[in-house]
């Protein structure tokens, strides 16, 4: 597994988007996209009261940055800085797997921008991170979280009925993955 330190200034950039590590000034952003009704629902995290609840999370992030267990991208875009949304790539349990999660604000979604994210973000995951495979989950009724991760070569592997606990209930989940062999194939087409 590689132990190659990432720079907080470390960028990605896709054809309308640049990805860069969080800031301070993306909170407001977070704060926003938390406001729009369902917005938290396919989420492990509860949409937060006041905006200062958004602080911890922030610094963990950076935190996890820095100790390399896991990479939070802001999504802008290239043309105009505009807040798009988040995506993130954490070491799973078992070595050589990440896991893969995001979100679009709401004012952005459905325009192609996380796929173009989804994209950049594995293939960083194999090139820089070394990953052997990388695989999410998403919300059994989130079906442009599937779409996106269909989109980007991952495949259906398990059903889980049991994904996570929302509200008091359990939420259904897919497990999807890409594997190194699948995504270098996809490079060469």
């Amino acid at each position: 597994m590689s132990s190659i330190k990432i720079p907080r200034t470390y960028r990605i950039n896709s054809n309308r988007c640049i990805l860069r590590c969080v800031c301070e000034q993306d909170i407001s952003h977070v704060f926003s996209a938390t406001r729009f009704q369902g917005f938290n629902d396919g989420m492990l995290w509860e949409p937060p009261q006041s905006i200062e609840e958004l602080n911890e999370p922030f610094k963990r992030s950076l935190q996890a940055w820095d100790s390399g267990s896991a990479y939070t991208f802001t999504i802008e875009s290239a043309k105009t800085s505009a807040f798009i949304g988040r995506i993130s790539i954490r070491k799973g349990e078992t070595e050589g797997v990440w896991n893969l999660g995001f979100w679009t604000h709401p004012e952005h979604q459905r325009q192609g921008y996380m796929t173009e994210a989804a994209k950049v973000i594995i293939e960083f995951g194999f090139t820089v991170l070394d990953a052997d495979r990388i695989e999410a989950y998403h919300a059994l009724w989130n079906t442009g979280s599937e779409k996106v991760l269909k989109n980007v070569g991952m495949k259906f592997v398990r059903y889980i009925p049991q994904g996570f606990q929302k509200h008091g209930k359990w939420v259904d989940e897919n497990l999807l993955t890409i594997e190194r062999e699948a995504f270098q194939a996809l490079k060469e087409i």
